[in-house]
């Protein structure tokens, strides 16, 4: 029973602290970008990725549907940020890839993320960063082998840093 409770709390402190994060994110991306946290976080994950990648590789990456995604990928097209071509592996599939000006906005919220005060609560704390390396071990405890997008960001493109 213990550790029936243990689990809960567990898992309601990090449900508590990702929409707290979340909402502060998007905040600051708003205000530095005036776009949305999730626009933010697809043109992320693709410029971390090397090369081009496929709507469900993104939306598997940041457990969005893919519906959600699409509308996010064809946004940053219109704008300017996604450049989309056809797959030659799959007639079903897009690639999706980064212009300069999409770059250019990932580096600008990666910068205003990082001068914010999430950016520096995350630098700034021995605690956070063990509570991080824990958190990746309850992660690549649970996910599913066969996910593609299997470890995530790369610690050195993460938008924290």
């Amino acid at each position: 029973m213990e550790s029936e409770i243990a689990a809960w709390e567990f898992w309601y402190s990090v449900r508590k602290a990702a929409a707290i994060l979340e909402r502060e994110a998007e905040a600051v991306i708003a205000t530095e970008l005036g776009i949305s946290f999730g626009q933010f976080m697809v043109l992320s994950v693709v410029d971390a990725h090397p090369g081009p990648l496929n709507q469900t590789a993104i939306a598997d990456h940041l457990g969005l549907t893919k519906a959600t995604v699409s509308r996010l990928i064809d946004q940053g097209s219109r704008a300017g940020w996604i450049g989309v071509a056809p797959d030659s592996a799959s007639r079903r599939s897009r690639l999706i890839s980064l212009t300069a000006a999409g770059e250019a906005l990932v580096r600008h919220g990666d910068a205003a993320l990082k001068s914010s005060p999430l950016g520096n609560v995350a630098s700034s704390s021995t605690k956070i960063r063990t509570a991080t390396a824990t958190l990746a071990q309850v992660i690549d405890a649970l996910r599913d082998p066969k996910d593609p997008c299997g470890r995530g960001l790369p610690p050195s493109r993460h938008p924290m840093g």
